[in-house]
This record gives C-alpha cells, structure tokens and sequence, in this order.
C-alpha cells in the first residue's frame, strides 16, 4: 500500500461529512456507532432534492411487496397513492405477492416505528426479510385526515424513488436552530443528532439538479413560524407541487436521457468469510457479492477494517494497513460501464481478496475480533464520494498468529 493512496482514502473520508463525524472513532476509541439509522428518512409530516447516486435507470421496473399485515383496502390506498409518481415520471411499481422471494421496496404496514423509507437504490441494503419503508397507519392515519396519510404515502415513495427532503435545500429556510432542538426534544423520541440529520443538515446543491427551493413540496416537513428566524410558517403539504412534477420528470424522463448522470453502483448483500493463514502470515479477506454499474465509468475502494469485541476499530501506529489510525486494508477498483460482476461467487474459485499481513496487527493471540466490510464510490467529476450499500460485519473469532 503506497502512502499516497492512504492519504487520499483519509481526505476521502472527511469529505464524507456525515460518515466521517458520525461513523469513524477518534483517537480515543470510540465505540462504532450506528451504522443504519443514517439511510433512514424519518418522517414527522408529510419536492425533493435528490441523491443521483441512489436513482434508479429511468424506465426501471421497482418490484413491490407488502410485508404480512394490512387489509386489502388500506394496501389499495398506498398502491394508488405510490402511484402519483408514475404519472409524471418514467418509473413503475410492480406490486407482487407477499411471498415473491426477491423483491426491492418491501412496505410494512404496522402501528409503530413511524413512518420512514430507504432512499432509492438504499432499499438494497436491507436483507429480503426486512421492510424498507415502514407505514405507521396508527399516528399517521387512525390520528390525522385522509390528506395527510395520502401525503405521508407519497412523500415515502419519493424516498423510494431517491428523493431527499426539501428543507434540506441550502439556504431554503432560515432555521432558528434553538427552538427546533427545544421542540423536538421535547416532542418525538428523536435525539440531537437525529433532529441534526433529518430536519437542519443542508445537502450539497449538487443534489439541487439545477431546481430552487420549494416550500409546497410534498418533500417538505411543515414548519412552525417559531422554528424560522423570520416567522416563516409552512403547512403539510398533502399533494405534489408542480416542482416535485418538474423534478421528478427530468429525474426520470419519459423521452430523452437524464441530465446530470452520475456513477452509480448497486450490491448485493455481501457473504464476508476470513482465513486466518499461517503461511501467507496474514488474515485474508473473502467478500462475495455481485456489482452492477450504471452508463458512466466509476472508481470504487473496497474497504476491511479490523473491530475488537468491544466494537472499537483497532489502533495502529504502523503506516501501511492504516486507515485513520486504524488497522485497515482495501483495493481500488475502476468499474467499467454497465457491469455486472459476481466477486467470489458461491462453489467457484475465488476471484478477489482483501489481506492484513500478522505484523501489521498490533493484537495478542488470543484477542477476539471482526472484520467490517464497506465500499466507496469516487465520483472525481464532481468531487463525490458516496456509501456503496451498508457496513457489513464478521461474527467474533479469535485472533491467533
């Protein structure tokens, strides 16, 4: 490993933003945070800016099933109400039988855990037995008006198509920070962090695609004139605004080519296995998934990092094997466009690894450990690097030279 490329990785990271504040220990050895709550979009109410890397093509076909609950009336609902986007975009729901094995959006219509969704090619992160948008019809239909479920419903499968929220939108509102902690605190079980994400982080105008702010956003949470530092109120918005049409129309056009294509890269959830070889004197890594790409030519790292069985990463001191100070290992690979490769599959001879050498792991025989698996996209045109996919985790084994 050149010392170059470390750095390059370590600057990658911090550009990450969210990840690196939320996701890497400092010096201390903080134990790993929560690694799903981020690719979840929260809802308190019912445009959206979106994150291109997690965009369907266009003309996708989104496989749809309902997890087990629900009447046949109330699943008829959120079928039409999902159903508003496909008029305007070139998109389509299939919704199939509750015991399709492979589906991609997975609803679970329940009475608690509020109302939230993963963002576009998010959904693949989540295994076949979990929902990945969850429809609470207790606080968010039984309690409200028919709008506002309508609303909730479609501004979840905005998620589902990629979209983000509105008031992410910089400079879009000019939050009075103080009263909206005070609220929330107060008011949901969220906490400091989680109001930070969901409602005041602002997203790159990247994700803008070229829009402005739209306060009638079916994207938008409503706003008390308290939270705004110029007595600015918003209502719930029940129904797309005519910008979230706009939007979504160029998102997914219906003739043409989309505008402002990014890389994008899909997973699926990876198999992680680890040797330790005493002859090769290292841990070897064995991830297996399968990779597809978009049109566009892509770079990606796949990345190992070492986690004790306290959930801290390992410390090192060492140059090489080191990400951030700790004891790490990856490769880059440039992802040709429209791939589809199998890595390491099932019953044939592995194709890829990932290998820490014995002296560059600073730990006793004995100490138990894991490996967490993670992967990278580099967007160099436009200075992005994105999270492909979840972090991936070993169970506990011992660690012996």
């Amino acid at each position: 490993m050149k010392k170059n490329i470390l750095i390059v990785l370590v600057l990658l990271f911090i550009a990450g933003g969210i990840f690196a504040q939320k996701n890497i220990p400092d010096a201390c050895g903080t134990p790993l945070g929560n690694f799903t709550e981020k690719d979840k979009m929260d809802t308190i109410s019912p445009r959206g800016m979106a994150d291109n890397y997690y965009l369907w093509d266009p003309g996708a076909t989104i496989i749809v099933k309902f997890m087990p609950g629900g009447s046949v009336a109330l699943r008829n609902e959120v079928k039409a109400y999902a159903q508003e986007w496909e008029k305007y975009a070139n998109i389509k729901f299939k919704f199939v039988p509750d015991n399709t094995a492979q589906t991609d959006v997975r609803v679970l219509l329940t009475d608690n855990d509020g109302c939230w969704s993963m963002v576009g090619l998010q959904c693949h992160d989540k295994k076949q037995s979990e929902q990945t948008m969850n429809l609470d019809t207790v606080v968010f239909k039984e309690k409200t008006t028919p709008a506002y479920w309508k609303g909730t419903v479609i501004h979840e499968f905005g998620h589902s198509l990629g979209l983000m929220h509105e008031q992410s939108y910089p400079n879009g509102i000019k939050w009075n920070k103080a009263a909206v902690f005070e609220y929330f605190i107060k008011n949901s079980k969220w906490d400091s962090a989680m109001i930070q994400s969901q409602i005041l982080a602002i997203n790159d105008v990247f994700y803008t695609n070229g829009t402005s702010y739209d306060s009638k956003s079916i994207m938008q949470y409503w706003v008390n004139k308290k939270f705004t530092l110029d007595s600015v109120e918003i209502p719930e918005n029940t129904e797309l605004s005519q910008g979230d049409k706009n939007l979504i129309a160029g998102l997914y056009p219906k003739t043409g080519t989309r505008t402002r294509e990014v890389p994008r890269v899909s997973i699926t959830t990876p198999d992680v296995a680890v040797e330790q070889n005493k002859t090769r004197k290292g841990i070897i890594i064995y991830p297996s998934f399968t990779l597809k790409s978009n049109a566009k030519l892509g770079v990606v790292y796949f990345i190992a990092r070492l986690v004790d069985e306290n959930n801290n990463y390992v410390p090192t001191k060492y140059e090489k094997y080191n990400l951030s100070g700790y004891v790490a290992t990856y490769t880059m690979v440039t992802v040709l466009p429209n791939s589809n490769v199998v890595y390491n599959k099932p019953g044939a001879k592995s194709n890829f690894e990932l290998f820490i050498p014995y002296d560059y792991i600073p730990l006793a025989n004995n100490a138990k450990i894991k490996v967490e698996f993670f992967i990278k996209l580099v967007d160099k045109a436009n200075n992005q690097y994105k999270d492909i996919g979840a972090r991936y985790y070993t169970s506990l084994s011992s660690f012996n030279r």
